[in-house]
């Protein structure tokens, strides 16, 4: 196996270390909450471009990618959720999302189903982190919410139900999706912890 450099992983870094943000959401107000995911917005097509996008970009990667649909998919969540299920569906694409992606390329694996990208190796390591990292920041933000009293945190996902919005989220990244997939990724661990609600 190569050396593995600080570059490669600078992406992945980075788009794990953002879902941390979400523990603003259990002090923000909802107006405070989207004016944040806003400026995440700004950063991605704004900021990023102009200052380390040439470090960040695949190769081949187009304009509308990753780095641009990733605080659109942000606002998402923090718009169309509770603040708790928000955390929890931010967690599985930052975390999981940049599991998958470190660990798809890293860790020999056979594909899933003849898949021409996704790995059982990347796809497990989804649903894993993604698992983890979702449940973690949603009772983070309960727990923060709750003792500073400024919002409600909506229901806390139990871990049974973050575990199947990260599954969720592995089954929606299996599909070829343009321009990038974590739209859908987000999209479909918000569905699923929105059905869900507090269940197991």
């Amino acid at each position: 196996m190569a050396t593995l450099t600080p570059e490669p992983l600078l992406r992945p870094v980075i788009h794990a270390g953002t879902g941390l943000c979400s523990l603003l959401l259990a002090v923000l107000p909802a107006a405070g909450a989207l004016a944040c995911a806003g400026l995440g917005v700004v950063a991605g097509w704004v900021v990023i471009p102009l200052t380390v996008e040439r470090r960040l970009r695949r190769p081949r990667e187009r304009y509308l990618g990753g780095l641009r649909t990733y605080p659109l998919a942000v606002l998402g969540v923090v718009l169309l959720l509770p603040p708790a299920e928000a955390a929890a569906a931010w967690g599985i694409l930052a975390v999981g999302d940049a599991a998958a992606a470190v660990v798809g390329t890293r860790v020999r694996s056979s594909p899933v189903l003849g898949h021409p990208k996704a790995t059982w190796a990347g796809s497990g390591a989804l649903v894993g982190a993604g698992t983890l990292a979702s449940f973690a920041l949603a009772a983070a933000v309960g727990a923060i919410a709750r003792a500073a009293n400024v919002v409600e945190p909506g229901p806390i996902p139990s871990l049974g139900a973050c575990a199947a919005a990260a599954l969720a989220a592995a089954l929606v990244d299996l599909f070829p999706w343009r321009p990038d997939d974590n739209l859908p990724i987000a999209a479909a661990a918000a569905g699923a912890l929105h059905l869900l609600g507090g269940a197991a």
